[in-house]
């Protein structure tokens, strides 16, 4: 159920406030906001050239190791080329697609406590092949796979090329969807406002789990973001789509 791109932009010493932004939209114990599980992707903030798409059952976990703020083998992480990249640059771009808690992972973090799995029953280990993560690595191979087809070669920093199964059905229109990763100018997918501006913010959250769901729709159904807009506006009790024509939501440009 993936549907909304969210972006934004951080200085070095900002990693812990991007680390608290991803734990509260995209929590792995909670149904609100999104899933914890999603794709990622590292961007150059001043050119816009990507460098790294990637899958995580726990963006904030997968976030905090690629910056530093969790040791693992760094074979395994990123942090010596965001590390590099901090060497001659003040922002690093950074996007993630995200999709509904009704497609949460299950991962070490919920397993038991969230899930109610019994731990003498279950590890996590068992679940390394359920749907949740299988989908994600198809997605991620479509994705690295486009950037390929447009460009002809993998982003910098992607060393592999992800599924097979993906890279089987990727397209170069695909390659739109890795266009918004970097976009700041009105789109379908991608949210008005930065990640921290929804952290700090439940109003403008809302909106945008409002409009989560047109984009699921508009990505599953493949219809326009238009059609999609018309059927969920048929259930807004509360008006939140007259709401976003006020301010203009729709038009406005992303600041990050």
């Amino acid at each position: 159920m993936f549907g909304t791109i969210i972006m934004d932009a951080y200085r070095k010493e900002e990693v812990g406030q991007i680390a608290f932004a991803l734990d509260d939209l995209c929590s792995a114990t909670d149904s609100y906001g999104w899933a914890s599980s999603g794709i990622y992707c590292y961007w150059n903030y001043y050119t816009s050239e990507v460098y790294y798409i990637g899958l995580a059952i726990d963006l904030t976990e997968r976030f905090k190791q690629h910056n530093g703020l969790l040791t693992v083998d760094p074979a395994s992480c990123k942090l010596d080329k965001i590390t590099e990249y901090f060497r001659s640059n003040e922002k690093l771009g950074f996007s993630i697609f995200v999709q509904s808690p009704l497609s949460q992972a299950v991962t070490r973090n919920n397993i038991y406590k969230w899930f109610g799995y019994d731990p003498e029953e279950f590890q996590i280990q068992d679940f390394t092949k359920d749907r949740f993560r299988e989908e994600l690595k198809v997605l991620e191979g479509i994705l690295i796979e486009a950037y390929r087809l447009k460009k002809g070669v993998r982003p910098p920093w992607n060393a592999v090329s992800g599924s097979i199964s993906g890279q089987k059905r990727a397209t170069e229109e695909t390659y739109e969807v890795v266009q918004y990763f970097t976009s700041v100018d009105p789109a379908p997918l991608t949210a008005r406002y930065s990640l921290r501006e929804l952290s700090n913010d439940p109003v403008i959250e809302g909106h945008e789990n409002f409009l989560h769901a047109a984009r699921i729709l508009m990505t599953s159904l493949g219809i326009t973001y238009a059609s999609a807009l018309d059927i969920i506006r048929k259930h807004d009790s509360v008006g939140i789509y007259n709401q976003l024509l006020e301010t203009n939501y729709f038009y406005k440009r992303l600041v990050i």
